[in-house]
């Protein structure tokens, strides 16, 4: 049977494309191999050359249409990769034949069985000269994985995405499998589908990226998942055009949302009302400033509290869950779009510093934060963010010291007690304080300040850019242009 060109079952269902997600280990070829369908350089323009938000694309085979679905690699991601599984009809596991199984592959092995998802394996760079298929094969099996021809049903195929190889019996396969699957939707029904990303856009508001599943979803539509509400108000295709209607398969941009959707919820259209969870529940789904409780105890030591901000709501929850991972380490508000004055503010109100993943400084909030001292940590690469952040919690761990003296003249010597004069780089000094004697990057001793003298005048204490004269007690010969740190 056939409607307007496309199968129609007996029920009145209709084929759809398959939605592909493809999954895998960071740097085993994801990314590269889109490239190579799309014929585009995506993976040259990631920052750290890390895919590192969710993006669906569709490719046409033997005059048919797939959906892919690019996850993030990176161990940051595994909830967006749960996602990436929850919204596909088939996934493409990616294991390059010159690296094996690594933990991130048994990581999205476990959610592929966990949601039930059925996939093929890809074996990918079979063009390199360490290539090692086999190898590939026995640690799936080890894996958990029974591949074909190897006691298992799971089909697999290698490929190069420089040369080519392989990729078009790969999508041949994929169609066949959605074939037997008998992927299908209603096209009077309802629209329906999952929201796999969504964001404050500076310029246009709130957005949403889903997948449709099922129905048709059309511009005017009233639409609602679980935490949010709204009215259709923009359609977008994944080529950014937009569209009046998009079928099931389709990647799609949705402007006309209320509030921010939670990535990984179902969208649905219908009259509002029908759904009583996501009008109760609206008001409560804007990340964008909030105030986050964490798991941490109240007998926690906090050395650094966090404003968090993010470009996408997926990024800023991946975020999220490693810093509460890490001890000493407290958000006190995220949310997503520009870091602005506002944000500086508020983190000099608590003593915060700003960490933006992918976000934004406003020129404000820049002069803001650099007339107060505000710390803002800033990048693309969320391993950086990290790396940063855990560098500061390290020093303030290990305080710095209290004073700086830097030695400008010796006088006297007599056995450990020694004249000498000196200025206050920075800090404080005072007298009977305990000292460390650096020379170059060379810890040299301690000693004990005995004495302290400004203008020939005793001391107890000297502050930053003073002069003084130091009676000091050590047995450490203290030269010109030694300093001593005070802790």
């Amino acid at each position: 049977m056939e409607k307007q060109g496309v199968q129609v079952n007996t029920q009145g269902l209709v084929a759809r494309p398959p939605i592909v997600v493809v999954m895998g280990h960071v740097d085993h070829g994801k990314t590269t191999l889109l490239d190579y369908l799309r014929k585009t350089n995506i993976a040259g323009r990631e920052s750290g050359g890390i895919t590192q938000s969710i993006g669906a694309y569709i490719v046409k085979h033997a005059e048919k249409e797939i959906t892919f679905i690019d996850t993030p690699g990176h161990e940051a991601f595994s909830k967006m990769r749960a996602r990436g599984a929850k919204a596909a009809d088939l996934a493409i596991l990616v294991v390059a034949a010159d690296d094996g199984v690594k933990p991130q592959t048994k990581e999205v092995i476990a959610v592929l069985k966990e949601t039930q998802t059925p996939f093929i394996v890809a074996i990918t760079k079979i063009d390199k000269n360490n290539a090692n298929p086999e190898k590939v094969k026995q640690d799936l099996l080890q894996a958990g994985v029974l591949l074909e021809g190897f006691g298992g049903t799971v089909s697999w195929h290698g490929i190069s995405s420089k040369s080519g190889e392989g990729i078009p019996e790969l999508l041949d396969l994929i169609l066949l499998t959605a074939e037997l699957a008998g992927v299908t939707y209603n096209p009077d029904a309802p629209a329906r589908g999952i929201i796999i990303e969504s964001k404050m856009d500076s310029r246009r508001g709130l957005t949403a990226m889903g997948i449709v599943e099922d129905g048709i979803l059309r511009v005017g539509d009233p639409i609602r998942t679980n935490t949010a509400t709204g009215k259709v108000k923009i359609l977008e295709n994944f080529l950014g055009e937009r569209v009046e209607e998009l079928a099931p398969s389709s990647p799609v941009l949705i402007l006309g949302f209320e509030t921010l959707p939670e990535i990984g919820e179902e969208f649905s259209t219908g009259e509002a009302g029908e759904n009583t969870n996501a009008t109760d529940n609206a008001n409560t789904a804007n990340t964008n400033a909030t105030n986050i409780p964490h798991a941490q105890g109240n007998d926690t030591p906090i050395l650094v509290k966090v404003f968090l901000k993010a470009d996408v709501s997926g990024s800023l929850e991946a975020i999220s869950q490693i810093i509460q991972t890490m001890p000493d380490v407290k958000i006190v508000q995220e949310g997503i779009g520009d870091i602005s004055d506002g944000d500086v503010k508020n983190a000099q109100g608590v003593g915060a510093v700003i960490i933006g993943f992918k976000a934004r400084v406003t020129k404000a909030a820049e002069n803001l934060a650099r007339a107060n001292e505000i710390t803002i940590m800033s990048s693309d690469i969320i391993y950086t963010l990290i790396k940063d952040l855990e560098e500061k919690v390290a020093m303030l761990r290990t305080p710095g010291p209290k004073g700086i003296l830097n030695i400008l003249k010796t006088f006297s010597q007599k056995g450990k007690k020694q004249v000498i004069g000196g200025k206050m780089e920075s800090g404080n000094m005072r007298v009977n304080a305990a000292v460390t004697i650096i020379r170059g990057d060379t810890e040299l001793g301690i000693g004990r300040i005995t004495n302290l003298q400004k203008n020939k005048k005793d001391a107890t204490s000297v502050n930053e850019g003073e002069e003084c004269g130091i009676m000091l007690e050590s047995g450490v010969a203290i030269a010109v242009g030694d300093s001593l740190l005070m802790f």
